[in-house]
């Protein structure tokens, strides 16, 4: 990841700390490693409910984020989510994802490699100052 990805990457982060409202993922281990990054927003897992349960549930929030993996399922399942959650009359961003796989993709498969990559590029681009 080059530095000007970085810089993005870390907004990408920033936001989703930042973010009030629900963030869909696939599973628990997307969730634990947005949650490893300082993500407080509610989360709601995919595994093992309809679309429709999800959409329904997360539809009692003002505005919902969609960060499906950044594959060909995770693709059709963000635009399903999208269709059901704009029929409820949700403020659904999908640009923070599509943002992502923009940036990371050839760096991650999924959400659940966010936290590690994060680790690797602050790494890089701030190292810690010896004796820390």
């Amino acid at each position: 990841m080059y530095l000007e990805n970085y810089k993005r990457f870390e907004a990408i982060i920033d936001k989703l700390r930042e973010f009030e409202g629900a963030i869909i993922v696939e599973g628990a281990r997307d969730e634990a490693s947005l949650r490893k990054l300082g993500v407080r927003a509610e989360i709601i897992k995919l595994s093992r409910l309809p679309l429709p349960e999800v959409a329904l549930i997360a539809s009692e929030y003002d505005e919902v984020m969609i960060l499906t993996d950044l594959d060909r399922k995770g693709e059709e399942l963000a635009r399903k989510l999208a269709w059901y959650l704009e029929g409820y009359g949700c403020k659904v961003d999908t640009e923070t994802r599509r943002e992502l796989k923009m940036i990371a993709k050839k760096d991650i498969k999924g959400i659940e490699d966010l936290y590690s990559l994060y680790l690797r590029v602050s790494l890089r681009f701030w190292p810690p100052e010896e004796g820390i």
